[in-house]
């Protein structure tokens, strides 16, 4: 359908078929009907934290550490955290003015995704190392004067307790790494719609 309506375009013939109006209306309704599916898609993303965050609680319990709740609350913070900024991210792509023409409005669109994912990208780069380190200090405490294997349960590895620190470097690399990638593929997943959309808007505006 969007090929016969390009062709007819291009043709000339747009006038004798569809009026200008009509055409724009089509894609008013193309682009409000994708937004919608969108939200919906990330709307799943920002809920699945509330049982994620229950279970990293919970998970904290059944592991039977000391002060058990307490390193469950930690655990099970950052969840809540991002649920939350989920939440307001979400209300902000309802909020685009859809009245706005088709193309404004995926543009709209297109610019706030994008802004959501690399603020969402930096912020887990950035929490989640500090909630590692809190762990680690933990652990060092409650360890001290071990090796790494005796901490592990792994033979051969006779590396001082202070070690367990060169985890977050690691870790921190590895993460920005996935997240990067994470990033790429998701937004490339949510915005190829929209600049296909976009580009098709383009075209018949020449």
């Amino acid at each position: 359908m969007d090929k016969s309506i390009e062709n007819i375009w291009k043709n000339g013939n747009a006038k004798k078929q569809f009026r200008i109006p009509n055409i724009e209306k089509l894609y008013n309704q193309k682009s409000i009907s994708y937004v919608e599916k969108m939200i919906i898609e990330f709307k799943s993303e920002v809920y699945i934290l509330i049982p994620a965050t229950v279970l990293s609680f919970l998970f904290s319990i059944w592991l039977g550490n000391d002060n058990a709740i307490y390193w469950g609350i930690i655990a099970s913070f950052p969840g809540l955290v991002w649920f939350f900024i989920g939440k307001s991210q979400l209300k902000s792509l309802i909020k685009l003015d859809y009245q706005l023409s088709s193309y404004d409005y995926l543009v709209a669109v297109k610019t706030k995704l994008i802004s959501i994912r690399k603020f969402n990208r930096n912020l887990i780069v950035s929490s989640s190392p500090i909630l590692l380190f809190l762990l680690l200090i933990y652990t060092y405490y409650k360890q001290v004067g071990k090796t790494i294997g005796e901490i592990l349960g792994v033979d051969g590895l006779n590396y001082p307790t202070i070690s367990l620190f060169l985890l977050l470097p690691i870790f921190t690399l590895l993460l920005a790494i996935v997240a990067q990638i994470h990033f790429k593929t998701v937004n490339r997943k949510t915005t190829t719609k929209i600049s296909k959309l976009i580009g098709e808007i383009e075209e018949l505006r020449k």
